[in-house]
């Protein structure tokens, strides 16, 4: 009997798994790729040559807009080239899941080639190392230069690590799945070397995390750091479990997230604090040891510190002569996202340092502002070609999430202007009634944090595994095993 049911199982499993895979192959068949490689004499002969210079959320989102605003005898006679040092994009966001143990690596990244199903712009799989304005030419490595018509600087921020003594051998970063494996490995290396500690000084200082930085991404990485030690962690070491582990954010402006609304900082730390993280805000870190921090405010016994203050431009960008650059290196744009000696080039994201027209604010450094930059500028370069013009930019923000672990987070939603026919109330350049900001917190904000990036991730596919991988984090726990990231050893 129960070799017959064995047999059956296997049939079946084999019968879906087949039935699968023919599916698939079908769907594959329907779908193919209405799409033509271009060559470097082809781009060059292009009537308007259109340059993006990265793959990322504003410079996917440039060409996609482009792919739709473009038509007819002037979208056969332009050519869109995107280039990128990577052939993926990185769905930032959702790297705390990563790091927590919930997700895979592979769930959080989308091919850039899936972008080109069925549209027209290339890409151009290169690493950028010079831009000539005056030229009007860009030089990428393995391939001739590229002379454009338009250009779309979207090349993002490196993180910036201050020249403190210590901090840049010591520090870890965080800004691919490689740094979220990190992470984890750091952690259950800290957990071990606590384990074998001989003194409860040195255990405590195992056992002691500092991230530098009070901004979107320390607050969230010291969130995501307690959540794994709590929930997933430490329940592989009953005999640590009762030993205190501290987490410490330590930031120099004089309140957390300082480009959300002041309810929200405060929100932000309650929340923070409410798990046991400790805050430390106004507070400067002056070096890093095997053992400790100093900082401007007494001196913290750890031994691992995170890195999460601030960002710069890739060097290829702070390199440009002859524009003006902001303190960071990025450039300074005018207000349609162009630099204003060269109208015919844009700059986008982090690469960008501009206002909002409406409101005179900092455009923020986020996701969600750079999608609607590189939407904004493929708008005004169809305009240009047409011989219009387009109102200034201004940020529609859709709101502001932060994630602090297992049914914990902080939601912020609009404003929002609700469209309406006249005669209701006329709010700016928009016809509707402004309402919001609305705040939540706690649970609720968590369903929003992972319901949006979950739909907002542009991939089904993706879409499946994270929750797939979130079931069974929910139903099975926390992946805790250490994963080697270096390369085998011969002998």
């Amino acid at each position: 009997m129960l070799g017959r049911a064995a047999v059956g199982t296997a049939a079946l499993a084999t019968a879906v798994v087949g039935g699968a895979a023919l599916v698939r192959q079908v769907l594959a068949t329907r779908r193919q790729i209405a799409h033509e490689s271009q060559t470097e004499e082809e781009f060059a002969k292009a009537s308007t040559r259109v340059l993006i210079l990265g793959g990322g959320f504003g410079g996917i989102s440039a060409a996609l807009e482009l792919e739709h605003r473009l038509d007819g005898q002037r979208a056969r006679d332009t050519s869109v080239l995107v280039i990128d040092r990577d052939i993926s994009m990185l769905f930032t966001p959702l790297l705390w899941p990563v790091a927590s143990g919930a997700a895979n690596p592979n769930s959080v990244v989308v091919p850039i080639r899936g972008f080109q199903r069925n549209r027209r712009f290339h890409v151009l799989h290169a690493w950028v190392n010079r831009i000539d304005l005056e030229n009007k030419i860009v030089y990428a490595d393995g391939a001739e230069p590229r002379p454009y018509d338009f250009l779309v600087i979207a090349l993002g921020s490196v993180t910036q690590v201050p020249d403190l003594p210590g901090l840049r051998e010591r520090a870890l970063l965080f800004a691919s799945p490689a740094d979220a494996l990190t992470l984890r490995n750091r952690l259950i290396d800290a957990i071990e070397l606590a384990h074998r500690s001989d003194t409860p000084e040195e255990r405590r200082a195992a056992l002691t995390f500092v991230v530098g930085g009070g901004g979107d991404t320390g607050v969230e990485l010291a969130a995501t750091i307690h959540d794994y030690l709590d929930s997933g962690l430490l329940m592989q070491y009953p005999w640590l479990g009762k030993e205190p582990f501290r987490v410490v954010v330590v930031g120099r402006a004089d309140r957390l997230v300082p480009t959300a609304t002041t309810e929200m900082s405060e929100a932000i730390r309650r929340s923070l604090e409410e798990k046991g993280i400790e805050v430390r805000t106004g507070t400067a870190i002056q070096s890093v040891s095997e053992t400790e921090v100093r900082t401007s405010n007494g001196v913290i016994p750890a031994r691992t510190i995170f890195w999460a203050a601030g960002i710069t431009a890739p060097r290829v960008v702070r390199d440009i002569p002859g524009i003006e650059h902001a303190r960071n290196g990025s450039l300074i744009v005018d207000d349609h996202m162009r630099l204003p000696s060269h109208p015919q080039v844009y700059a986008i994201g982090d690469s960008s340092w501009g206002y909002d027209a409406e409101t005179g604010e900092p455009l923020p450094p986020t996701a969600q502002a750079a999608e609607q930059q590189g939407a904004y500028v493929a708008r005004c370069i169809v305009a240009q070609l047409q011989g219009r013009d387009m109102p200034p930019y201004s940020f529609s923000p859709r709101g502001h999430l932060v994630l602090f672990g297992r049914g914990a987070g902080v939601a912020q939603l609009g404003p929002v202007t609700l469209s309406a026919r006249p005669p209701f109330l006329i709010v700016g350049r928009q016809k509707g009634l402004r309402v919001g900001p609305f705040q939540v917190t706690g649970l609720p904000a968590w369903l929003l944090w992972h319901g949006y990036y979950l739909s907002h991730i542009p991939r089904w596919r993706n879409r499946i595994y994270l929750l797939v991988d979130w079931t069974l984090t929910a139903l099975t726990g926390r992946e805790t095993a250490q994963m080697p990231l270096m390369a085998g050893t011969r002998e």
